[in-house]
């Protein structure tokens, strides 16, 4: 089944150019007659939704107005709007539409936009927002070719006895304690000249180029930072702390060992009490 609607000139346009993907239309008479199929089934009036393949969407008067035919994937009922929604694909054919070159460019532009888009997500972690170890090791190819590679540093931060939080607090709870570490390493990863990534459960990294002394002064600041506050629980609030371990790619003989060493750094901080700074 097909079905032809008249659209406005920008709706029309947002429909071409891929930006608007679904069509909507207020409940009325005429909607009601061309989707609605009505069956008494068990002595009751039962409606359902006709299917509908594809529609042709016009813009303008006369014969030759500009048309889409554009694939309906899907038609749905809105009950909060009340109205009818139409699901769009891919278009079918288009006819009396004169594509300008500058259509064309903002088209090339959009579909660039999203594709940088695109590949942003698969550098990010879904839970924290923060770039995934996937991004970190790319951007750790880069910086140790830098100019300044000798003042890069590796800074491994693991949440201390995060599985007791899990246990004993359900996932939930562990997850926003994750997002509220990432939110904080993040922010202060930029006074730290650095990008901060997480690197698996509750291990965060971050890279950065700072001496070794007023990095050491900063992450003690983080460090503070992260157990000033408390993550509420209905069964009580939780402190959260801290192991640190930090490395310099100066020091190391390849970026495994680069990373191995701030990683190991950690292991003995925790062994020396956890909520604490070890440096290489």
């Amino acid at each position: 089944m097909t079905i032809t609607i008249s659209i406005g000139k920008e709706i029309f346009e947002d429909i071409l150019n891929m930006k608007l993907r679904v069509l909507s239309k207020d409940i009325n008479k005429y909607w009601r007659s061309e989707l609605l199929d009505i069956k008494i089934v068990d002595d009751k009036i039962r409606y359902d939704i006709k299917k509908v393949d594809s529609l042709i969407l016009t813009n303008g008067l006369g014969e030759e107005k500009p048309s889409i035919k554009i694939e309906c994937k899907e038609v749905d009922y809105n009950s909060k709007l009340n109205k009818f929604e139409f699901k769009l694909g891919k278009i079918l054919e288009q006819k009396n539409i004169n594509t300008s070159e500058n259509f064309k460019d903002n088209l090339i532009e959009e579909l660039l936009r999203e594709k940088e888009f695109l590949k942003d997500m698969m550098n990010k972690d879904a839970l924290t927002s923060l770039y995934n170890r996937r991004k970190m090791e790319a951007d750790l190819e880069i910086f140790t070719k830098q100019k300044h590679s000798s003042l890069l540093c590796a800074v491994f931060i693991d949440a201390d006895r995060f599985k007791g939080i899990n246990d004993n607090f359900g996932h939930d709870t562990g997850d926003r304690v994750l997002k509220y570490l990432a939110n904080k390493i993040q922010s202060h990863a930029y006074s730290l000249n650095g990008e901060a990534y997480r690197y698996g459960g509750e291990e965060f990294i971050i890279l950065c180029f700072e001496k070794k002394d007023e990095l050491i002064k900063k992450l003690n600041i983080l460090r503070e930072d992260i157990k000033s506050q408390m993550i509420f629980h209905p069964l009580k609030e939780i402190s959260i702390t801290v192991s640190m371990g930090v490395s310099f790619y100066s020091k190391a003989n390849s970026i495994d060992e680069f990373i191995k060493m701030a990683d190991e750094k950690v292991y003995q901080a925790k062994a020396n009490g956890r909520d604490r700074l070890e440096v290489v």
